[in-house]
């Protein structure tokens, strides 16, 4: 069947002989058409008129039709996705021993759109300690949550941490605890099949040796440290409260993850009434000012339940820098 090249052939082959310049027509030709046929087709004329060739159009036409512009190498076919690995989940609660379940997220994706503060939910255990520094240092730069996990591919992920400034690696897989009603049982993100928050608490629970290590309070501190590398600083609220402040403005100002316990049950602070709740830790957004009235913004890890009624009921709220002062212990902020 005639190729795109074949009426040039025919007409090189009306001479005697074909001139070097009438095989670089060809061959110019040729690359605007590197079909099989084309290739077949001149192999056709050397082998056939081979005697009606110059010695170095012979050579010229040869080593063309042996380079990779007339034979390109045969596509490789992409190599398999690697075989899921199924690893061993750590211990859950006690008292979830009998009815929890590790399941793949539906649709599971490590991040959903972008990496945020209010992706963070605590989940059914005591450890608000790390929700809320997750949501803290989501706040403060999400490319420290993004940095230290790696997706294997593999339905594994590698979560960096530190001890005592050494770097520690975690790997555990995709698999999160899940409940007798069939939700993730411990810390999730509010879009359902985002599963950056589930694995940060579960890789912390990996290395501490179970979800009961964990579960049972703790400090932010300690949790900002593990992320960062970093020593995170202490301020009490027994101290200038206006320092406080400027302290705070100044670590949102300066992208550092914040946190903020309450005071524990024994302690003769009353929070009834108040949309706080004792012995519990919430990540601390930053200062506003209106009108001479100093708020510290902060955030429930639980995303609901709140000081104030602005309506939302998602976590979020502001309050007073001398209530602030009263309800919380003080403030742990980051490097």
């Amino acid at each position: 069947m005639p190729t795109a090249i074949s009426p040039s052939i025919a007409r090189v082959l009306r001479d005697t002989k074909i001139s070097n310049s009438e095989v670089n027509s060809l061959i110019s030709e040729a690359k605007r058409n590197p079909t099989a046929e084309v290739k077949a087709e001149l192999q056709a004329l050397l082998q056939t008129h081979g005697d009606k060739f110059s010695n170095g159009g012979k050579k010229d036409l040869q080593r063309f039709l042996g380079s990779n512009i007339i034979n390109p190498p045969t596509p490789q076919p992409p190599p398999p996705p690697p075989t899921p690995k199924d690893l061993a989940d750590p211990t859950v609660l006690t008292k979830h021993t009998t009815d929890t379940t590790w399941k793949p997220v539906t649709d599971g994706k490590l991040v959903v759109d972008s990496i945020s503060f209010d992706d963070v939910v605590q989940g059914s255990i005591g450890d608000c300690y790390l929700a809320a520094s997750l949501s803290a240092l989501a706040h403060a730069n999400p490319d420290l949550i993004k940095n230290a996990i790696k997706d294997n591919g593999d339905n594994t992920f590698t979560v960096r941490l530190y001890e005592n400034g050494r770097e520690v690696k975690v790997t555990v897989d995709g698999d999160l605890a899940t409940g007798a009603t069939g939700n993730q049982r411990y810390a999730k993100s509010r879009t359902g099949n985002e599963m950056w928050v589930g694995l940060m608490e579960k890789a912390f629970a990996q290395w501490k040796g179970g979800y009961e290590a964990i579960g049972n309070g703790g400090t932010a501190g300690s949790v900002i440290s593990a992320v960062t590398g970093k020593s995170a600083s202490w301020t009490t609220t027994a101290s200038n409260l206006n320092a406080v402040y400027e302290q705070v403005k100044t670590g949102t100002a300066n992208h550092k993850p914040m946190a903020a316990p309450t005071h524990g049950t024994t302690s003769g602070v009353d929070y009834n009434g108040t949309g706080v709740y004792a012995n519990h830790m919430y990540t601390v957004l930053g200062v506003s000012e209106e009108a001479g009235q100093k708020y510290i913004q902060l955030r429930n890890p639980w995303g609901r339940s709140e000081h104030g009624s602005d309506g939302k009921d998602d976590g979020i709220f502001k309050m007073k820098l001398e209530d602030f002062g009263k309800l919380y212990v003080g403030v742990n902020i980051g490097y």
